[in-house]
């Protein structure tokens, strides 16, 4: 893809949050700088470790009495041993498991029953905080979207009690073959597949007016960016699992490596197997959750250095 001064222009709207000067776009445009290289320059320059690493709360809001933990567990993120980890310090009464699915329930509870829920958890997207009386806080985990995708292509291929299973490990799906069964919206799984990440951080309101996903990349970094929302990585969940018991919101660190998921194939031999077109595929599946969890990358360990600053 070639870098265009347009290019340029959604890159300081996305990256900082505001727009470039001509004077800026034109320095950019004459240096033949590439899509990674122009990518790579915002988030290692000195504006956006500024601007994001002073939104990040240096301490944690969320215990705040009355306030609601919502977990936003996107599939195979380790969002199951997270939820494990939180749920014990909230009483079990008010703990609600629920999914984008269950929200026109949810809306129709009253206030007083709304309010009792301290902390929600499930498959959800960003903005089901609307529907809550109190205040909340986000929490969610993000994952390299290659390795998630096929994480998730082996979770239906041998889960037994899901729906798709006869599908995929039934019909003994190649991780291509399930690429291209995926991107079909009736088989029910492109808006998970297809930079599921983006449109989770997104929000359903987005997804249901059509956004381009741009737009929705655009949306999911100012979301993960707000200082309501903690997030982690798969890749560095024990790290996140220290943070979170550092900012007071679980006691201790439990090791929690025995529940996570096993060990997950090898990608580059899982993509050395597609054909061209199941590679454009994949490519088309991950590259906008690239660019997300790139940003979310930075912006998880920017929060280390503004609190070694700090001290």
């Amino acid at each position: 893809m070639d870098v265009t001064k347009e290019t340029i222009k959604v890159a300081y709207r996305l990256f900082l949050d505001r727009e470039a000067s001509d004077a800026e776009v034109s320095v950019m445009a004459q240096s033949d700088i590439s899509l990674d290289q122009l990518r790579n320059a915002f988030l290692n320059s000195p504006e956006f470790v500024r601007k994001y690493s002073a939104r990040s709360p240096s301490a944690a809001p969320a215990m705040r009495s009355g306030r609601a933990m919502v977990h936003l567990h996107i599939p195979k993120t380790a969002g199951s041993s997270l939820t494990r980890i939180l749920a014990p310090h909230f009483a079990r009464g008010s703990q609600l498991p629920i999914s984008d699915g269950d929200l026109a329930a949810f809306a129709a509870l009253s206030d007083t029953e709304r309010r009792k829920a301290s902390f929600i958890f499930g498959h959800l997207s960003h903005g089901i905080a609307s529907l809550l009386p109190q205040g909340h806080d986000y929490i969610c985990v993000l994952r390299k979207p290659g390795t998630r995708l096929l994480s998730y292509y082996k979770y239906l291929y041998r889960t037994t009690d899901h729906h798709s299973q006869k599908f995929v490990g039934g019909q003994n799906m190649s991780f291509g073959t399930f690429l291209e069964w995926a991107s079909d919206p009736q088989n029910g799984h492109l808006n998970e597949v297809n930079n599921g990440q983006i449109r989770r951080l997104a929000g359903l309101k987005m997804q249901r007016d059509g956004a381009s996903d741009p737009q929705l990349l655009l949306a999911a970094v100012h979301n993960i960016a707000s200082p309501d929302l903690i997030f982690g990585l798969t890749e560095h969940f024990d790290h996140f699992v220290q943070r979170l018991s550092a900012k007071g919101l679980i006691l201790g660190a439990p090791d929690m490596r025995e529940n996570m998921a096993p060990s997950p194939s090898n990608l580059e031999d899982a993509l050395r197997e597609l054909t061209p077109d199941q590679a454009a595929l994949y490519d088309a599946f991950t590259g906008w959750d690239e660019i997300l969890y790139n940003i979310a990358e930075q912006l998880y360990f920017a929060q280390d250095l503004s609190q070694a600053k700090a001290l």
